[in-house]
């Protein structure tokens, strides 16, 4: 199964540990792949809706004609079960792919293209630590799908 997470921006390294220790763990489960785009700009010198508008065509490239599933504050909340669930029904088509937003958030475009929105809490984190948040949960719904007892 092929899983790939879009978000803007670069991860850093203070991340980068646990980052690599979720890669490293969903390599047996499927072949993940993360990728970055640009930012859109610097939020001192840019108006917030150029920058999301550039982050947004970015991300719109790398997504191309696909589905996605965008992480959205303001998304559809599920427990790690009906995750899971989630993960398994892409399972049958092969490919999953998550979008997350970058340090300002989402453009509405972006938002209404999305074949679905989920949120990972009310509480708002940065892009970073939701893909890091992102990527537990995507080894948790592995582990959950195999029947495996998963305490870290």
């Amino acid at each position: 199964m092929n899983v790939e997470i879009i978000v803007p921006g670069k991860l850093s390294s203070h991340l980068q540990n646990v980052f690599d220790f979720y890669l490293k763990k969903l390599k047996r489960f499927a072949n993940l792949t993360v990728t970055f785009t640009k930012l859109g700009g610097d939020v001192n010198r840019e108006s917030k809706h150029v920058i999301l508008r550039r982050e947004k065509d970015e991300i719109l490239n790398k997504v191309k004609n696909r589905k996605f599933i965008l992480i959205d504050l303001h998304g559809k909340q599920m427990d790690s079960i009906s995750f899971s669930k989630l993960v398994e029904n892409g399972m049958l088509s092969g490919e999953l792919l998550f979008v997350i937003g970058g340090p300002l958030g989402i453009d509405d475009e972006l938002r209404k293209k999305a074949s679905l929105k989920i949120s990972l809490s009310k509480m708002t984190f940065t892009h970073e630590f939701t893909l890091v948040i992102l990527l537990e949960q995507l080894f948790r719904a592995f582990k959950i799908i195999n029947n495996e007892k998963y305490h870290y």
